[in-house]
């Protein structure tokens, strides 16, 4: 058999296990996908019931706290949640692609990093903006503990007014082919921020669940509106990075799995482009050895 043929046949195999592979790596990201996507749609129903009191509390305009302070906006903190692995097709790209156009959209204000995963970090540094904080140890089935480190960071910045705006740049899933890289609005709480979170979270749109808030009587606080807002608020911030974190987690399954996906299918195709090529080389092969034989009978006569 003509070297040719055995050089395809290895290529074959090569492609054969490639293909084993990226399989069985799409198979995983799925799994991933789901339970990251359940934890996610998990925090709704916490979301709502704090979107409803922060609405009847926030009726009473004498009720101050730090993180609903309203100021002028001179100095972000930015929170860009990416991979801490690659192999997810243009995933963190979209997430640098939307810092760029968050710092287009801000060129006077002064705005510093906080990055989650790899990935996200090598964005900040290409660009030359401060990090002042890095966590990549977060682990795929996250917990809500694993992120009080985050949370503190992000609420003492803005509780001492290091910063008069902070911001989540992450990925928003939508559904398993399907995700978006955006912006959201962290603190100050507002109305607005948490009816998109909640919006985000599940059906319903944010006018049906505004005649539901707003049909509701005031509820009775013990001991006193300021101590319920100083226990719930930064538990409804750390929900809100939460929730980020979960959704651009399974965004990031979802984005490997199709990519997984892709290159099977592409292994595919390979692999039976490379199996017409072999069945061409050696039919071309045994052309070649029998004009040899019939050259060869037709010499000795």
């Amino acid at each position: 058999m003509p070297i040719n043929t055995k050089a395809i046949k290895n290529r074959i195999q090569s492609v054969k296990n490639t293909k084993k592979i990226t399989k069985a790596m799409e198979m995983v990201s799925a799994a991933k996908m789901k339970r990251a996507t359940d934890n996610a749609l998990g925090t709704r129903a916490y979301a709502e019931l704090a979107l409803e009191l922060l609405v009847n509390i926030s009726r009473d305009q004498t009720i101050k706290h730090p993180l609903l302070d309203q100021r002028k906006v001179k100095k972000i903190l930015a929170v860009v949640i990416g991979s801490n692995k690659g192999l997810c097709a243009s995933y963190n790209a979209n997430i640098g692609k939307q810092v760029l156009d968050f710092l287009n959209s801000h060129q006077d204000k002064e705005i510093d990093f906080i990055t989650v995963g790899k990935k996200a970090e090598n964005i900040a540094r290409k660009i030359g903006r401060p990090v002042i904080a890095s966590f990549i140890n977060f682990s795929d089935n996250l917990k809500i503990e694993e992120i009080s480190g985050l949370t503190k960071v992000v609420i003492d910045g803005f509780q001492t007014q290091k910063y008069d705006q902070a911001v989540m740049i992450y990925t928003d899933f939508i559904s398993p082919i399907r995700y978006q890289a955006k912006n959201r609005n962290l603190l100050p709480i507002s109305q607005e921020n948490i009816k998109h979170m909640i919006s985000d979270l599940g059906k319903g749109s944010i006018e049906e669940k505004d005649m539901r808030i707003k049909n509701m009587t005031l509820y009775l606080f013990e001991p006193n509106e300021e101590s319920i807002l100083s226990q719930v608020l930064p538990n409804l911030t750390e929900v809100q990075i939460y929730q980020s974190l979960l959704e651009s987690i399974a965004s990031e399954h979802s984005a490997r799995m199709m990519a997984m996906r892709n290159a099977s299918d592409s292994a595919e195709e390979m692999i039976g482009e490379l199996i017409l090529n072999f069945n061409q080389a050696r039919q071309a092969g045994i052309t070649q050895e029998i004009a040899e034989i019939a050259a060869g009978a037709i010499a000795l006569k």
